[in-house]
């Protein structure tokens, strides 16, 4: 769990639900918690200074704007501390009522870059920040500084935009990737501590490709439709890939499901379809949570990509608080070669594949075909065998529900 929690205050409301969340967790969980309001006086003294020629001709002599820079910069200094010391007074005499370690740090400069600056400083596991500050213009969107803190931060991020509640529920999205079970192990562990029901959901979308052939069949002659066999190919989208994408998500649930071991939580999971941001939204919902545990990244990170899309939907839409679980990792996004290498894994190599077994492949559409190939080789990996057969690929089709009818082949 958390160690050190770094709280970002500034007078507003939803960082105000940040602390209250960042506290729970503290109280819970026996962490610490450093409470932090960083201010740019630097930026006021240099916007005075560009005032200036635009002054009175009565201020513009040497003594005057000597005077006027003096009093200027004691008055921005002086009030930018006591309102720091403001903001964080009531935040920090609540942790030492609840006997929560608590420090407070202030810092001058650009708001997000102190931000950072101190969580590294301080190796803090969890930047804990509202979803936007005092410049909110109460359109729901992210705030500068929280933006700016999210696309950079190394470490796990708490967006607040709600108080936090102790008898709502936790949920968490899986997805299949290891990350997505990083973000159910902390979802867990803070259920565990909080007390607090989990709940698991898997998206996916089976309406995206039926829009993709629609685009297609909209934008491609019927000559070329026929030539690339585009209704065959909507054929076996509907008829086999739905059905065989919804048990692909019911296995990355069960395997959520047996990949945890704390049996002192309540847990209960569904199988959702639609745009995964949406749908954990309303699942948020439907499920009473103010808490949604996400991953940075799920299944289908990119080089160069700092934030994946759902979560980056997820946290400017909904209206529950979002715990993002991993940091920026720069060593990540360095250029690559162009050339694709297959990766080897833990159980072994990858497997061959017959030419009979290669074919059958090439019928499933080309945007689902990795998927399929990666469930083929996982079940030939398990018996120990390194050739993938047509048998092989009948047998996992049929166990997923990607046995095509008759006639559609």
């Amino acid at each position: 769990m958390y160690n050190h929690i770094l709280v970002a205050l500034d007078g507003s409301r939803p960082s105000q639900y940040a602390g209250q969340t960042a506290m729970a967790f503290a109280e819970a969980a026996g962490c610490r918690i450093t409470a932090c309001h960083v201010y740019g006086a630097q930026y006021h003294r240099q916007r005075f200074t560009d005032m200036e020629p635009g002054l009175p001709s009565k201020y513009q002599t040497v003594q005057s704007l000597s005077y006027l820079r003096a009093t200027h910069d004691k008055l921005i200094h002086e009030g930018f501390h006591s309102l720091s010391a403001g903001y964080v007074e009531t935040f920090v005499d609540s942790c030492r009522i609840k006997s929560i370690n608590i420090e407070y740090a202030s810092a001058e400069g650009r708001s997000y870059v102190g931000i950072l600056q101190l969580a590294a400083k301080l190796k803090c596991d969890l930047i804990a920040i509202g979803a936007d500050g005092l410049g909110a213009t109460g359109n729901g969107l992210l705030g500068g500084t929280t933006t700016r803190v999210l696309n950079t931060a190394p470490c796990d991020v708490l967006i607040a935009r709600r108080p936090f509640e102790a008898n709502a529920s936790i949920l968490t999205g899986v997805d299949g990737s290891d990350t997505a079970l990083k973000a159910v192990d902390v979802a867990v562990n803070l259920g565990r501590i909080t007390q607090q029901p989990v709940h698991l959901a898997a998206v996916y979308d089976p309406e995206f490709h039926t829009h993709v052939f629609g685009v297609m069949a909209h934008a491609l002659s019927s000559e070329t439709q026929a030539e690339i066999g585009l209704e065959g190919q909507e054929q076996l989208h509907d008829e086999i890939i739905n059905d065989g994408l919804g048990k692909l998500y019911t296995e990355f649930l069960n395997r959520a499901r047996q990949h945890i071991t704390e049996n002192s939580v309540k847990l209960s999971q569904s199988l959702l379809t639609g745009k995964p941001y949406c749908a954990l939204d309303n699942a948020a919902k439907n499920q009473q949570a103010t808490l949604i545990v996400v991953a940075r990244h799920g299944h289908h990170r990119e080089s160069y990509s700092r934030l994946g899309s759902n979560a980056e939907g997820l946290i400017r839409t909904t209206s529950a608080n979002v715990l993002l679980v991993g940091g920026v990792d720069d060593n990540h996004n360095k250029p690559k070669s162009a050339i694709r290498v297959e990766q080897l894994d833990n159980t072994g190599q990858t497997p061959t594949w017959d030419p009979e077994a290669e074919n059958r492949l090439k019928r499933v559409p080309s945007f689902v075909r990795s998927i399929a190939k990666k469930m083929v080789e996982n079940e030939v990996k398990k018996s120990g065998r390194t050739s993938v057969t047509a048998n092989d690929f009948d047998a996992v089709a049929a166990q997923f529900g990607m046995m095509p009818k008759k006639g559609s082949q």
